[in-house]
């Protein structure tokens, strides 16, 4: 074999791609054609589409273990592409990028580079931006344009923001693509660190590989290119440069490795260089660092590495996105309520200081941008304020932002209306900040309530008792005033459902299939926030009539929420797609009633279907349907930190849930209760660690060795534990011991209660078949 001038690699090192052509024959060498949806395949998509019930969340719930993540991966094409306005694809190859920043404060990031998702092209900073783009094969064959013989993005080790990809040119080339970003002395900015390894050793013809930036750049050294005297482009030994791009050429036989360094702002940055030794030392960096920042937070160790790998993948996200909606697109802005869900998973997941700055940023605008107030915001803000204090205990918080919480107390009383049939009940409003009339809201109401009384609580405890007065009758007064009015416009359907509408004014249902309509699938993404909110009872005959009209009505697809997502269609079909953003408030009414296999199901149906195979991208609105024939879903405005959140909370909800009385105070913790019931089969264990609650930082283990299950609690006070074992199908408890003594628990729910035992408390328990 002949060996390449361009710096080598070893053969170990050159894996085959997964999926591509296994020789460099007729397969690879002929024209790419596109994956189209077969016509079964769309008709079985079209056919759960119609239903008013989630037909395959059904059959998984049907099996004997209850659902799996591989069953939930087999139903839906993977989700790859991306779209904008009018359905205009988001970056020039249609795929979606991962945005990648380092480091950054607890604001988030201000300085993205975004990586497409292909291994075709990085932007600086925004779709549109500066960027860099890689031709293979002949030197005119963009870097993953043909998608079927293209091994899409994953991250390092399942989570490192370190983005792997790998291709098959049309002659049967090989090559694998790795970057990320990092940080080099002499360079002010971020660099996109690249590695490509290229494998011509079955070719018959040599490779072209070429490096195009968007821009024509200054060749004023010779390993690098410039704009205005400043460096942009580095890259390695062998590269030649032609009209303004770089260029390698590997003969047929040989393996070699291209490395470049594209810096997001040009600078000087004249001791960076493009070789295996810069590219190790800042990759090894990136990694320490992503590793301990994510090992500060809370541990939620579960016997499962595709879920495990996604939480600490989403986490990643969040920090680096902070209060931000999306990034690189139109849709970087803030956006109150899926702000507000992100800063208060933060705050479970044990990062506080990127919660309080989400907090600090919502609670900033919102009085710098007075026209924004609605009571609805004004109550999402009051209620995770208040969970954040019970999380964290931040008494400085409190303190400094009272002033601006108690200016939304006064705010929302100057909304009630005085007089007439509505007197006592808050003025109309927007249901939603896309839709332009206002209504008399269930959902903003309720919400009010829901944060005053919070705050009350926090506000009673913290010195400010007169401030917790007033906030505790304002929210009495709402809901006296409310609750007649919305118990006559409940409706009970003869399948034993009840539906309650998510406005008082206006035609709002029932729905016999929710996302039919627009207005059936805004109540499928807004009402949840009043379901969530304590003020429907848990377990009542109310509670419970609405979770079978949630899951008999459309509501749901493999546990995702549905919604009107015409956005991401040429030709509108209504209730045709996800909306995995607004998924959160619903996984925590379902735990709240005890709807454990729907957990389940919500957890892998939002990884399977709702998130992007490997990198775990989602966007505010995703298509079931094909799209025009194509066999890969797309998504809208991709990442959405809401869609993070959403999954993030039901795993959380899994491992942990809070019981709450009446008025919405936390009365006790259900620990695994949850769990899908693989994850106690012999030889898995379930880790907590270090979790917040409101009663304070708790920790468990469970787990299983043959016949034996053995743990520990570490419980916080006064927190009136209740733990379940949720064994595999077949299984059941034989005897639970703590120490010498044998205590009781519920045979028929495998439930063991936990209160009035205090510190760390080691049980194990028997299974029996």
């Amino acid at each position: 074999m002949r060996r390449s001038s361009i710096v080598l690699c070893s053969l170990a090192a050159l894996l085959a791609v997964a999926g591509l052509a296994a020789d460099a024959g007729t397969a690879t060498r002929a024209q790419c054609a596109s994956p189209r949806a077969t016509p079964g395949y769309a008709r079985s998509v079209q056919r759960a589409v119609l239903s008013g019930r989630d037909v395959w969340g059904e059959r998984l719930l049907a099996a004997p273990n209850g659902p799996t993540y591989a069953a939930a991966r087999g139903f839906l094409a993977p989700l790859l592409h991306a779209i904008q306005r009018r359905q205009r694809p988001l970056t020039p190859a249609g795929f979606y990028y991962v945005p990648l920043s380092f480091p950054f404060s607890v604001y988030g990031s201000t300085v993205f580079a975004l990586h497409v998702a292909d291994g075709s092209e990085i932007f600086t900073r925004r779709v549109g931006g500066p960027s860099l783009s890689f031709y293979v094969g002949n030197g005119r064959e963009r870097y993953g344009s043909c998608s079927a013989r293209l091994e899409p993005a994953k991250l390092s080790d399942g989570y490192l923001p370190i983005v792997e990809t790998a291709y098959a040119d049309a002659h049967g080339l090989r090559y694998r693509q790795e970057s990320f970003v990092g940080r080099a002395y002499s360079a002010r900015s971020v660099v996109s660190f690249v590695r490509l390894e290229i494998d011509a050793r079955n070719a018959r013809a040599a490779a072209i590989v070429r490096l195009v930036p968007s821009r024509r750049l200054a060749h004023n050294e010779p390993d690098r290119l410039s704009s205005r005297s400043a460096t942009r482009l580095i890259f390695s030994t062998g590269g030649e440069v032609v009209d303004g791009v770089v260029r390698y050429r590997v003969a047929a036989g040989d393996v070699a490795t291209v490395y470049a360094a594209w810096l997001n702002g040009p600078s000087d940055a004249k001791f960076v260089h493009a070789d295996a030794v810069t590219y190790d030392a800042a990759r090894a960096v990136v990694a320490r660092f992503w590793q301990e920042r994510l090992r500060s937070g809370a541990h939620f160790d579960v016997p499962e590495p595709a879920v495990r790998n996604a939480q600490l993948g989403i986490l990643g996200q969040e920090a680096t996105f902070g209060w931000r909606y999306s990034v690189g697109n139109p849709y970087e802005e803030l956006s109150f309520a899926e702000a507000l869900d992100t800063a208060e998973v933060t705050a479970e997941y044990g990062f506080r200081n990127v919660a309080r700055a989400i907090l600090e940023v919502t609670l900033k605008r919102l009085r710098l941008k007075p026209q924004r107030f609605t009571a609805f915001r004004a109550g999402h803000l009051l209620a995770t304020s208040a969970e954040y204090y019970r999380l964290t205990r931040d008494r400085a918080f409190v303190r400094a932002e009272t002033p601006e919480l108690a200016r939304l107390v006064t705010r929302i009383a100057a909304r009630r209306v005085t007089s007439g049939p509505s007197r006592g009940r808050l003025r109309p409003e927007p249901l939603s900040s896309d839709i332009p009339y206002e209504v008399d809201s269930v959902v903003a109401q309720i919400t009010a309530w829901q944060g005053l009384l919070a705050m009350e609580r926090v506000w009673g405890v913290t010195g400010h008792r007169d401030l917790a007065a007033r906030a505790r009758n304002l929210a009495l007064s709402i809901q006296a005033a409310l609750r007649p009015a919305l118990e006559r416009q409940m409706v009970r359907l003869r399948d034993g459902s009840v539906f309650v509408p998510d406005a008082l004014s206006g035609p709002r249902g029932p729905f016999d299939r929710l996302t039919v309509t627009r207005e059936g699938s805004y109540w499928n993404l807004v009402m949840p926030y009043a379901l969530a909110s304590g003020f429907f009872r848990a377990h009542s005959h109310v509670a419970e009539g609405i979770v079978r009209y949630v899951l008999a009505h459309g509501s749901r697809i493999l546990g995702v929420p549905r919604a009107d997502a015409h956005i991401v269609y040429a030709n509108k079909p209504y209730g045709s797609g996800l909306g995995q953003a607004y998924g959160l408030s619903m996984s925590r009414f379902l735990a709240d009633n005890g709807e454990a296999g729907q957990l389940a199901l919500s957890l892998y149906g939002m990884l399977a279907i709702g998130m992007t195979p490997g990198t775990y991208i989602s966007g505010e609105a995703i298509s079931v349907v094909p799209v025009l024939g194509a066999y890969y879903r797309s998504m809208y405005m991709p990442p959405n930190s809401g869609g993070n959140a959403s999954y993030l909370e039901t795993l959380r909800l899994t491992l942990i849930h809070e019981r709450r009385g009446p008025d919405g105070a936390p009365t006790g913790l259900d620990l695994a209760f949850a769990t899908p019931r693989s994850w106690l089969a012999s030889g898995q264990t379930i880790r907590v660690e270090d979790a917040p609650t409101s009663f304070g930082n708790l920790s468990y283990e469970i787990a299983r060795s043959g016949a034996l299950i053995t743990g520990r609690v570490v419980a916080p006070a006064r927190s009136r534990i209740r733990l379940k074992l949720r064994l595999p199908a077949g299984e059941r408890l034989g005897g639970v011991w703590i120490g010498s003594r044998r205590i009781p628990f519920a045979a028929a729910t495998a439930t063991i209660d936990l209160s009035g035992r205090k510190g760390a408390i080691a049980f194990r328990a028997t299974v029996r078949r």
